[in-house]
């Protein structure tokens, strides 16, 4: 029931975004959230390092994103995404507070199992501060300390994120990333990645993902490897079309195909430049229904929040 009250919402607010009526309140309701975003961002920088300095454009910004997937033979699904950004140049350029939910932390979040948590205070959550610095050229190294919580739980970590251009040329760039993350309760996570993207033309790109993944608190570690066209055609406006191979590695030696994934995305802005919807059919081969191909639609609704 909740699921149908969640997809008319959907319906009728993309009608009334293209119906006849007064936006002002729509927009003074995005402005107001912006800049109490970008106030409460300065109010931290203000209390450690007072500045006259308002002409600093700000980077805090908001985003929420809410998913309604149908597929053959899953039950439909749901989820709210939260991201939350405050920049702190006053105290440190490079310093940002972010918090967000753990779809958004996961580096190899992909959408095709969503949570359908109703309550959003039963989900998992990431508070932490980053800092920034550029060790030499090539390398950008991200250092940050925070909790993982929910309602029952409080875990605090520190995690060091590193990225290093392998090759940056005019058309091809070539990135080798690491996150690594130690929670305080003994957990360990640890995501190697490398992606190349391919400049085809001014508006054609051809990427290849590949990552893996180690938890120390799963018996198996995940393989993501991804390789996609993206076209722009315009701007706001972006399609892509890839095909996924997701594998898991049990015990250090038996690797397992999870499901291949064969998908198209089509993103464009919905009302202005903040809010915007996504499609995304796809074609799955789980592991869980013996390889039998499933058919998959995802729509999002995403909305940004920031001070232009």
């Amino acid at each position: 029931m909740c699921l149908r009250y969640l997809f008319l919402i959907y319906i009728l607010f993309i009608t009334s975004l293209h119906a006849e009526f007064n936006t002002t309140s729509l927009d003074e309701y995005r402005f107001n959230i912006s800049c109490w975003l970008v106030d409460s961002s300065n109010d931290i920088d203000d209390y450690f390092f007072e500045s006259n300095n308002s002409t600093q454009t700000s980077h805090t910004y908001a985003e929420v994103r809410s998913s309604f997937a149908l597929e053959d033979t899953q039950n439909s699904e749901y989820a709210v995404r939260l991201r939350l950004r405050l920049n702190l140049p006053k105290i440190q350029k490079q310093l940002r507070i972010v918090f967000e939910d753990a779809s958004n932390d996961d580096a190899l979040y992909d959408g095709t199992q969503l949570n359908s948590q109703y309550q959003l205070e039963e989900k998992q959550y990431f508070l932490r501060l980053e800092y920034f610095n550029y060790m030499i050229k090539q390398l950008n190294l991200a250092f940050s300390s925070g909790v993982r919580f929910t309602k029952t739980m409080l875990h605090p970590y520190l995690n060091i994120k590193a990225k290093y251009n392998v090759k940056n040329e005019e058309n091809e760039k070539k990135i080798l990333s690491n996150r690594f993350r130690y929670y305080i309760n003994g957990d360990i996570e640890d995501v190697v990645s490398f992606n190349t993207l391919y400049t085809l033309n001014q508006t054609l790109y051809f990427t290849i993902r590949n990552s893996f993944r180690y938890r120390n608190w799963e018996d198996f570690q995940k393989i993501v490897n991804d390789a996609s066209f993206i076209k722009t055609l315009k701007v706001g406006e972006q399609a892509s079309a890839g095909f996924t191979l997701v594998t898991e590695l049990k015990n250090n030696r038996n690797l397992t195909l999870n499901y291949p994934q064969l998908y198209v995305t089509y993103r464009n802005q919905l009302y202005k430049n903040w809010i915007y919807y996504e499609i995304h059919p796809s074609l799955l081969w789980r592991k869980e229904n013996d390889y039998e191909s499933s058919a998959r639609l995802m729509l999002t609704l995403g909305m940004i929040f920031k001070k232009e």
